[in-house]
């Protein structure tokens, strides 16, 4: 195997560990040391792909606003096709990691009232998916105006259903179920 293949392997790891470590335990209560123990690396491997925690975090940021773009053409196709905003929101959700993936975008609200590298990310993110179901409410046959103001309003609903899902999901875990 090349460096270049092993490099990003590690890479890899580190952001899947730091994944399920900010998911659980927030990005304040994880530490690089228990991500590193998870990828079954040292903390120096860390520190080789990132220089700090923040850029782990960013790391993991960037992949989680990946995924939820992708989970927004979802919600997009829906409005498209003339789906009500509780309708088109809902569809956010019901893939494969949706508890992680709202753990993840939960604490990306959190990290972003401290964080300004974070908050500038989840407000680029946040004004890509108003133009893109803005777009896709244009497309279903609304007005510019009704079309953006449909955005906000799912765009909230989908914010409200992870914030339920994170709070649902800290319920069972303290819970024990």
């Amino acid at each position: 195997m090349r460096q270049e293949e092993r490099r990003a392997r590690t890479r890899s790891a580190l952001l899947r560990a730091a994944a399920a470590a900010f998911a659980e335990r927030g990005y304040e209560g994880a530490s690089l040391d228990s991500i590193a123990a998870s990828a079954a690396l040292s903390k120096g491997a860390v520190y080789a792909h990132f220089p700090t925690k923040l850029f782990l975090y960013l790391g993991v940021v960037d992949q989680l606003l990946d995924q939820a773009e992708f989970r927004l053409d979802k919600v997009a196709a829906a409005v498209t096709a003339g789906a009500n905003p509780g309708h088109a929101a809902a569809v956010y959700m019901g893939l494969a990691g949706d508890d992680e993936h709202a753990a993840l975008m939960a604490e990306l609200c959190q990290v972003a009232v401290s964080e300004a590298d974070v908050r500038a990310a989840l407000e680029s993110y946040r004004d890509r998916r108003q133009a893109l179901l803005g777009h896709a409410g244009v497309d279903s046959g609304l007005t510019p105006a009704q079309a953006l103001e449909q955005a906000q309003v799912i765009g909230k609903l989908v914010d409200a259903e992870i914030l339920y899902r994170r709070i649902s999901e800290a319920g069972r875990i303290h819970a024990g179920t």
